[in-house]
């Protein structure tokens, strides 16, 4: 039986977003900030200009909108979003954000 157009978008989206997710979780760990929007000030926003973390969140936002429809979630993807929704003093910078959500990933 061949898949739905939805279906056939969602494994396309699924396979892009996880290496991305990852590349951009190692780039953030490494000190660049804008991955999860912490500081998301219009003026912040003009240096913190990332295309490829624009990107994963685009993805991310279109992987958890497909899955509603399926009734399913994508862990990781949750996981993702989760993170971009922290803010608050209490919250860990965004670097240290990033090599925590790997360790989760890599599961040490």
């Amino acid at each position: 039986m061949r898949a739905s157009p939805n279906e056939q978008r969602l494994e396309m989206l699924e396979r892009d977003f996880t290496p991305l997710l990852i590349a951009c979780l190692q780039e953030c760990a490494g000190g660049r900030w804008g991955l999860f929007d912490q500081n998301d000030s219009p003026k912040n926003r003009r240096f913190q200009q990332w295309n490829e973390a624009d990107q994963l969140k685009h993805i991310a936002n279109e992987i958890q909108n497909i899955r509603k429809e399926f009734g399913s979630s994508n862990p990781l993807c949750e996981k993702f979003l989760e993170y971009c929704s922290m803010r608050g003093g209490n919250v860990k910078g965004e670097p240290k954000l990033a090599r925590q959500f790997l360790e989760q990933i890599h599961g040490t």
